[in-house]
């Protein structure tokens, strides 16, 4: 497994890729991209420095909203053109419009296509579709758990299609994908009990005054009942939903054989990332040491115990 990580500046290139990172992406300004974070520096400059370390470099072209006229499409196929003249390795796509738009000009990617998390791929057929239409690597959405996957791995296999997860500590939202507008206020009516006016974090955690419990319940199941409540109320509240992305998902997603570990969160500062990076390679590290040591079972509870107790690298 291999790591990819993004980056913002010219001057995190090296130090990341020092720290372990085996790829680098980032977004560029006048492409639209998912969230924030735009590089600071020409891509020119960027891919000169990524290939003199022997590093690729892709770029995420990944916003949903490319509501372009046949004009404007155009002109975007021509700045991705430009993005690869420029040494960009590879793009990260979500929205379909874009495939349609290489479709109807019967024109080839200017550069691989990596199918993005905020396009989700929840099953094989998903991923099926998504092959036929060129894309070279799959990036999971990180809600999606190793027993899902399973069957999406077997379609990329079969296809010689690289798999992609982030990790699973650094990024994104427990529930759904980058595409979520939930906890915006502007669309919702949530008006008391929360924080920030965010829907996904309404502020009832312990000494809150939301709570769950359990009507009418059949003789015998109160305990049961009981826990079920509980758990409702962790994840309806501040405290603390259940993530299906954790340490014992990793190693299964590790042992499957997924192709790279994705670091992504541009606007981070600059040493943060690179401690991050540090960080998924002494993880990396970790696993497939176990892995070479011990019979998987094994190696899944040492690595699970390990992390568990994991306080960074010192």
């Amino acid at each position: 497994m291999k790591i990819v990580s993004c980056f913002s500046r010219l001057s995190e290139i090296a130090p990341l890729a020092e720290a372990g990172a085996d790829e680098l992406y980032c977004a560029a300004a006048d492409l639209p991209a998912f969230g924030q974070g735009a590089l600071r520096g020409g891509l020119r400059a960027a891919a000169k420095r990524a290939h003199g370390l022997g590093k690729k470099l892709s770029l995420a072209v990944n916003s949903m909203k490319l509501t372009y006229s046949k004009r404007q499409m155009l002109e975007f196929y021509g700045r991705l053109g430009r993005a690869a003249e420029a040494g960009v390795d590879a793009f990260i796509v979500a929205s379909p419009s874009v495939f349609t738009l290489l479709e109807e000009l019967g024109k080839p990617p200017p550069a691989p296509i990596h199918l993005s998390s905020v396009q989700p791929c929840f099953n094989s057929r998903a991923a099926r579709y998504f092959i036929r239409l060129g894309i070279t690597r799959i990036v999971l959405p990180n809600q999606v758990s190793a027993l899902e996957s399973k069957e999406i791995f077997k379609e990329c296999r079969a296809a010689g299609v690289k798999t992609e997860i982030f990790d699973y500590r650094f990024f994104g939202c427990v529930y759904v994908n980058g595409r979520c507008s939930l906890h915006d206020p502007i669309f919702h009516t949530f008006t008391s009990g929360k924080e920030g006016g965010e829907l996904c974090r309404c502020g009832a955690g312990p000494g809150g005054t939301l709570r769950v419990k359990a009507e009418t319940v059949a003789t015998g199941r109160a305990a049961e009942a009981s826990a079920l409540a509980g758990r409702l109320y962790a994840r309806m509240t501040c405290g603390g939903p259940p993530r299906l992305a954790n340490a014992a998902s990793f190693f299964d997603f590790f042992s499957m054989g997924a192709d790279f570990l994705k670091y992504g969160t541009r606007r981070d500062p600059a040493a943060v990332k690179i401690s991050k990076v540090r960080e998924l390679r002494a993880m990396l590290d970790l696993a497939e040491g176990l892995a070479g040591s011990l019979p998987r079972p094994a190696a899944r509870s040492a690595f699970i115990a390990r992390m568990t107790s994991w306080r960074g690298l010192k």
